[in-house]
């Protein structure tokens, strides 16, 4: 391939691999031979690597991505660019200025209702249950069909995953239906463009109303459920590669009343269940599983952040050297946490009142097809 500058295509392509999606985006104007490379399945692998080989360009492209109740857009931050102007100790407010709206539906009554990441591609689905694939570098966005044959009749909640499935090298959409007698599944996939319908139903039913949004560990999705039977407490999991349904047993003593609410989430790659007790003056607690599917290893971590008026504390996927990011539930903070002295700072975004969902991504090239 030619270029312009002489300089052999190695050379440019290791040159353009650290270049912030942003500019490529542009780049891409220069000449047909840049348009080729930076758009090429090599390159866009390079320049998604390049991230998690040099720590100064994980933190130009690592974004947290927020998602605002009733709103029709999704917003993010560069929160190492963030934290590396207020480095200070104390709390920190996040700023409009520092924060970027990535995608808004053309529909303002068509509310993000759900935003699931991966390798740099959001997943999300609006209130009237449409589904789309974004990738907030580039602002590319497109629809995708919904499941052929495959019903909204009787069906109570839906349940929804985003992942790369690694065996079959390819991007996967899994939409579960829940209704009174179980729940059943299907599969997207982004290569072929098409649903496949699997033709079983499982003995188990959405156990916490608003999490829809599977959590992917270990390489499958998981979700708050009950047994049709019991109606007894477990973890369903969806096993991406699989396409198979499993159980994974909840944390001990775990209670249920109308004064405890919980939300499941992934604290450092391990399933985590966040328990929020209003009787215990709004304490948090994490059950985080330290080995996955093994009972025994539930590990109890109690929260020295006490709020009344928030909802579950989750994990989100950043760390530092000293400290894991949280958030809460239905307000607008963010928490610093460090686990060995159980300090923390807040970083408030005033902008919203509250949040539903945060998640965090890298920038990429990653295209849509």
């Amino acid at each position: 391939m030619e270029n312009q500058s002489n300089l052999p295509t190695e050379i440019v392509s290791d040159i353009l691999s650290r270049v912030p999606v942003k500019s490529l985006c542009r780049f891409r104007c220069v000449s047909k031979p840049w348009l080729s490379l930076i758009t090429h399945p090599d390159f866009v692998k390079l320049h998604y690597n390049r991230a998690f080989e040099k720590e100064d360009i994980l933190h130009q492209r690592r974004r947290v991505l927020i998602d605002v109740p009733g709103s029709n857009s999704l917003f993010s931050f560069g929160i190492d660019e963030f934290l590396k102007r207020n480095d200070h100790a104390g709390d920190a407010e996040v700023e409009e200025s520092d924060i970027d709206c990535v995608y808004c539906h053309e529909e303002l009554d068509s509310g993000v209702m759900l935003v699931v990441p991966c390798n740099g591609l959001l997943f999300f689905t609006v209130s009237n249950l449409d589904l789309y694939l974004l990738n907030p570098a580039t602002r590319e966005s497109k629809q995708l069909p919904g499941p052929e044959g495959f019903g909204m009749d009787g069906c109570s909640y839906h349940l929804f995953g985003f992942g790369f499935d690694h065996s079959g090298y390819d991007y996967k959409v899994v939409y579960g239906r829940c209704f009174d007698d179980g729940v059943d599944f299907g599969v997207y996939m982004l290569k072929t463009g098409s649903w496949r319908v699997i033709e079983e139903r499982y003995p188990y039913k959405r156990a916490v109303t608003d999490d829809s949004k599977g959590i992917m560990v270990n390489g499958g999705f998981h979700w708050l459920s009950r047994r049709v039977g019991d109606q007894s407490m477990m973890i369903m999991a969806f096993l991406l590669a699989e396409e198979e349904v499993r159980e994974i047993e909840p944390p001990p003593d775990f209670t249920e009343s109308d004064l405890i609410y919980f939300s499941l989430g992934a604290f450092r790659e391990c399933l985590c269940v966040s328990q929020w007790i209003l009787q215990d003056a709004g304490n948090h607690e994490f059950w985080v599983m330290k080995d996955y599917g093994v009972s025994e290893s539930w590990t109890k971590i109690k929260l020295s952040i006490v709020m009344l008026d928030s909802g579950n504390i989750l994990p989100a996927p950043y760390r530092t050297k000293s400290h894991d990011l949280l958030f809460a539930k239905w307000i607008s903070d963010f928490y610093l946490y460090n686990f060995d002295d159980h300090t923390f700072r807040t970083m408030s975004i005033t902008l919203f009142q509250e949040f539903r969902d945060a998640e965090v991504y890298l920038e990429s090239l990653v295209p849509l097809n």
